[in-house]
């Protein structure tokens, strides 16, 4: 179980601070000295490796029964890919000098980088007593009460649903490790009440310390807002299939007088407001004051508002919880990147639910007391950033984006396979801040050579995914690659090279699931090409270590879900392949984000007539029968509206590429 200062405890000291250290960019160390409030975003997590606790000998799980109630001060950070039908969204506002992309926003990879959040208020989390795995039973529950295992307790929050959780199906994921756990363990049950990250550091009297970190933007200090909230303390109406809720499970009942080791998950969902700035089509296109659009009734701040709905929960889970505070170590990689959808229609922008974009990495860290102390922050955020976002020129690999694809072939048709882009312009000073994922070789002659902006392409003749356990094999004859080449990290000069690849993808589906998934491995890539700063050069697929990937299938009304990437270990030559010199380290390249598909049509009166309305260039079909071919109304009518008559018989309409 946790540790809260409520409890009696036999450590000689205890406090409210959370120390995290990361080892990897898929997993994190976390030491808890309160009621796990760095467990709020998905992602990688982390503090100064000096902010930690005392731990304490192994003992059972306490029963408290009421919730974690501490303050803690907290930053965060998270990235959006967007997707392309949205895109636009985030453009310079069009025939005015001066204006940039949003802030934050790389139109290059897609990829919307948040600023830093701050929680100076309160993370409220409540967790239930301990009880005892029935496996004979209808819920496996054995608690005394009818509703289910009570989390916190009423008279701490009376204004909230019922703080029940009835039986397992209430988990919108529930991990294997956890639903095939045997008889007798003892569990507890935890539950997400209130959490809040806001774009500015506080109001009068707070700490005010402004952040010119490269990797993140600067909102105007008069933008603040709520960004990133859960529970229903800040989501109204929460419905029970959206609660964050949580699992403490002991792992075996046979070591007498302990409850450890122990495992943990949580199923996490937020709320996230993108608000308007000017000088991009935000301005505009967003509700708010700046542009002519109202709030939608309900919404509460100005902006676009965001959530990942009941099926995409952010998830993770710890299998190896050992001492009080627990030494955890949580991994995000339950889930892909999970959808974010707009929650209030704003036609003819964008209608109610479509996904605006993919949340890939997010990071959430605790501080100790920041009051006149600039530098506690500043060295806070800058190790957040580290670990969440990864250092300049070494991004870390974001969960893989399942974006709707026309076929399930592998690879997808006229895709490619690319290293992570993002270059970000600070829209106040116009400075181009290039975060590219970048690799290095050393070469004996050369020097140092840096290599970054890989795209794999042309990937002929895709095949069909293998059945379940079986095997298929990928052989293009001749992929070409282009990438940029550097060798100070100040002059870049475009590269190609040609050659066959060899790639392998095996069908790991688990039994029952709707999403099929599979492991992919580049056996081998050999490529020739030249460039102008290092003249002829050879680039391989290392033949010493592996280069793994996974791919993903999922059916959809339109189509294919599909996800891809692998992990590359690259070799470079310049001296016709006699001296061969790998990588600092893999290069993540991950399938090419498709082209902007149609998106909604918004239908309003106009007197006799109807107007149709929707975003981006996409050619307008009608037919008066949907067993009659669809057809391109003259003109053809690409954008803009579309004005028709009210006439006695019927039409349909829809948009197509």
């Amino acid at each position: 179980m946790l540790m809260y200062s409520h409890m009696k405890t036999n450590c000689s000291q205890t406090t409210g601070r959370v120390e995290i250290k990361t080892h990897s960019p898929s997993r994190m160390n976390i030491k808890f000295g309160t009621v796990l409030p760095a467990l709020l975003l998905a992602g990688v997590v982390l503090l100064g490796p000096d902010w930690g606790v005392q731990h304490c000998v192994a003992q059972p799980f306490l029963s408290p029964n009421i919730p974690g109630d501490e303050p803690s001060y907290s930053i965060g950070e998270f990235q959006l890919t967007v997707d392309p039908a949205f895109a636009y969204l985030f453009n310079p506002y069009p025939n005015t000098p001066g204006n940039y992309y949003y802030p934050g926003y790389s139109p290059v990879g897609g990829v919307l980088t948040s600023p830093i959040m701050y929680d100076f208020t309160d993370t409220k989390i409540a967790v239930s007593a301990y009880h005892t795995r029935n496996v004979g039973s209808p819920t496996y529950f054995t608690s005394p009460d009818p509703g289910g295992v009570r989390v916190g307790t009423s008279a701490v929050y009376p204004s909230f649903f019922p703080d029940f959780i009835p039986s397992y199906s209430s988990y919108a994921v529930l991990p294997p490790v956890f639903a095939n756990a045997p008889d007798g363990i003892h569990e507890l049950m935890t539950e997400i009440e209130s959490f809040n990250l806001a774009t500015t550091i506080g109001s009068a009297g707070q700490l005010n310390c402004p952040s010119h970190d490269p990797r993140v933007p600067s909102l105007p200090p008069s933008i603040n807002i709520n960004m990133v909230v859960a529970g229903p303390a800040y989501i109204p109406n929460l419905p029970q299939n959206r609660r964050s809720i949580g699992m403490v499970q002991q792992l075996s009942p046979t070591v007498a007088g302990t409850d450890f080791p122990a495992q943990s998950f949580f199923n996490i969902y937020v709320e996230v407001t993108i608000p308007q700035t000017a000088g991009n089509n935000s301005q505009n296109d967003f509700p708010g004051v700046l542009g002519p659009i109202p709030r939608p009734a309900g919404q509460t701040q100005d902006g676009a508002v965001l959530y990942n709905d009941a099926s995409d929960p952010l998830v993770i889970i710890n299998t190896n919880v050992t001492s009080l505070p627990p030494t955890a170590v949580y991994i995000h990689g339950m889930t892909l990147a999970v959808p974010m959808r707009f929650k209030y229609a704003n036609p003819p922008y964008w209608a109610a639910n479509d996904v605006m974009g993919y949340l890939v990495l997010a990071g959430h860290g605790v501080i100790p007391n920041p009051s006149n102390d600039c530098a506690k922050v500043a060295a806070a955020v800058n190790t957040l950033l580290d670990q969440t976002l990864g250092p300049v020129g070494s991004p870390l690999p974001g969960m893989a984006v399942p974006w709707l694809r026309p076929t399930n072939s592998f690879p997808t048709p006229d895709s490619s396979y690319d290293s992570s882009m993002n270059t970000v312009v600070d829209a106040t000073s116009g400075t181009s801040n290039v975060l590219d994922d970048t690799v290095s070789f050393t070469d004996p002659t050369l020097g140092t050579l840096y290599v970054r902006d890989i795209s794999l392409g042309n990937l002929q003749n895709p095949i069909p995914p293998p059945p379940y356990l079986g095997t298929n094999y990928y052989n293009p004859p001749n992929t070409l690659a282009t990438m940029a080449l550097s060798v100070d990290q100040q002059n870049w000069f475009t590269a190609e090279a040609s050659g066959p690849a060899s790639m392998t993808i095996s069908n790991t589906t688990d039994i029952g699931r709707t999403t099929s998934t599979f492991d992919t491995e580049m056996l081998s890539l050999d490529l020739t090409g030249g460039s102008p700063v290092i003249g002829s050069f050879m680039l391989r697929e290392s033949p010493t270590k592996q280069s793994l990937g996974k791919h993903t299938i999922a059916s959809n009304p339109r189509g294919y879900r599909v996800s891809s990437f692998f992990d590359v270990f690259l070799e470079l030559s310049t001296d016709g392949g006699v001296t061969w010199n790998p990588a600092n380290r893999s290069i993540r390249l991950q399938a090419s984000m498709p082209p902007a598909a149609p998106g909604s049509i918004f239908i309003t009166h106009a007197g006799p007539k109807v107007v149709l309305q929707w975003q981006n260039n996409f050619t307008l079909q009608s037919t008066p029968d949907l067993k009659v071919p669809f057809t391109d109304v003259a003109g053809p009518v690409t954008s803009g509206s579309y004005t028709n008559p009210i006439t006695g018989s019927a039409m349909f309409f829809r948009l197509r590429q």
